[in-house]
């Protein structure tokens, strides 16, 4: 799947098998392990067993989660930040906009920056009506990062066994983010011809 989002600091790319090695050691990290996980790391077959899926939903949907990198010279990948993806939520037409970053990313505003990019690929690219993201209530700093991709809170719900803060953004929203924080904004994209939300070949 050939979708390259530019962002003026970041370059994301569909997660590839190559990626691998590097996915298991970010889950593992011990930043992550706690935010994430709730300190119990995964194993190397909890990360193959996600890591199929993921390049399942590439295959059948036409987007899923994103390697996130710095942008390095002439085009090149950079630095490996994390990730960003996209995820249709079960018996729904809603996306969930997820994410997992090194703790070395905190602090430099990576996490929105390429949240940004990844809604505005669901909006223009997919023609996702809204995205939703779910939130720990404890989690200050994935609070503070949605804020500022224009998510409002509509709800508070059960995901994954746990009760979580549930936000949604439209594209309407995101414009007015963009506008006012235009290092935010995509400066280029590849993007695969149109194909439906639910799109199974």
């Amino acid at each position: 799947m050939s979708v390259i989002l530019l962002t003026p600091r970041l370059r994301l790319r569909p997660l590839a098998p190559t990626d691998v090695l590097r996915l298991h050691t970010l889950h593992n990290d011990p930043f992550v392990v706690n935010a994430i996980y709730d300190g119990k790391p995964p194993s190397w077959e909890d990360t193959n067993c996600w890591f199929k899926q993921v390049l399942a939903d590439w295959d059948r949907y036409g987007y899923g989660v994103f390697a996130v990198f710095t942008r390095g010279g002439n085009g090149r990948e950079g630095n490996f930040l994390g990730r960003r993806g996209l995820t249709l939520l079960p018996d729904s037409d809603d996306l969930e906009l997820s994410a997992c970053f090194h703790q070395a990313a905190a602090g430099s505003e990576y996490a929105p920056e390429a949240g940004c990019a990844v809604l505005d690929f669901a909006f223009t690219a997919l023609g996702a009506p809204r995205v939703l993201c779910f939130v720990r209530p404890e989690n200050q700093r994935s609070l503070r990062s949605v804020w500022k991709m224009g998510f409002r809170q509509i709800n508070d719900r059960w995901f994954n066994g746990q009760q979580r803060r549930c936000f949604e953004v439209t594209q309407r929203d995101l414009a007015g983010i963009l506008a006012a924080n235009p290092n935010f904004a995509i400066t280029e994209h590849g993007i695969p011809p149109d194909r439906p939300l639910n799109a199974s070949s």
